[in-house]
């Protein structure tokens, strides 16, 4: 009499659920927010600077009283990185999508980092003036300079819409990480993210 070997079943994969479209479409939106971001730099910051420079001028200083390294122009690393960032994200959302385990792992460790790293660039975005005015009494530079007019200078140059691009970074950046981070952890994406278990079934055998 032959043996028949058992036949191993591959049970099917759960389909994905809200949670994890959810936390993928946060992902991609974000990384599209970013990229919005380094090509609004790249086309307005040059001209931001300038106008920085003429308010500069009208006021009697120059970039040099402002506080060290302080620059309304864009460089590669601004433009660059937020774009790699988002390359990295839209690969980590289209495998997290897939329910690929290392993935989420991987955005578990993203996530915490894009949150701290989004809410320090907001901070120092919205309160920039403020800070840049700290900066030249600690270093002991000119009291009479209108910091805040040359910052109204800098970014009067970008057009309104880009502030939704601003503030949708950020918002993104943080409370969309925390929710990325949250959706991927409960119950039903765990389900989903979870190894399926080959169930061993020999031919003739009943149903378990």
């Amino acid at each position: 009499m032959t043996d028949v070997p058992p036949e191993a079943a591959t049970p099917a994969k759960p389909p994905r659920p809200w949670t994890v479209t959810t936390a993928v479409v946060l992902q991609i939106l974000l990384a599209l927010f970013l990229v919005a971001q380094s090509a609004i730099t790249l086309m307005y910051s040059a001209d931001s600077a300038h106008a920085a420079d003429a308010e500069l001028e009208d006021q009697g200083f120059t970039g040099s009283d402002l506080p060290e390294g302080t620059s309304f122009e864009g460089d590669p690393v601004s433009v660059g990185v937020p774009v790699l960032i988002a390359l990295f994200l839209i690969v980590l959302a289209l495998f997290n999508a897939a329910g690929k385990r290392p993935a989420r792992i991987v955005t578990w460790v993203v996530q915490p980092i894009v949150l701290i790293c989004g809410g320090f660039a907001a901070v120092s975005s919205f309160f920039l003036a403020s800070f840049l005015e700290a900066g030249i009494e600690a270093e002991g530079g000119p009291e009479d300079l209108d910091v805040q007019a040359v910052v109204d200078a800098a970014l009067g140059v970008y057009p309104a819409w880009t502030d939704v691009v601003t503030y949708g970074a950020a918002v993104l950046a943080t409370f969309g990480s925390i929710a990325i981070i949250i959706l991927l952890a409960v119950p039903s994406a765990n389900a989903y993210f979870r190894k399926p278990v080959q169930q061993t079934h020999i031919p003739g055998a009943p149903p378990a």
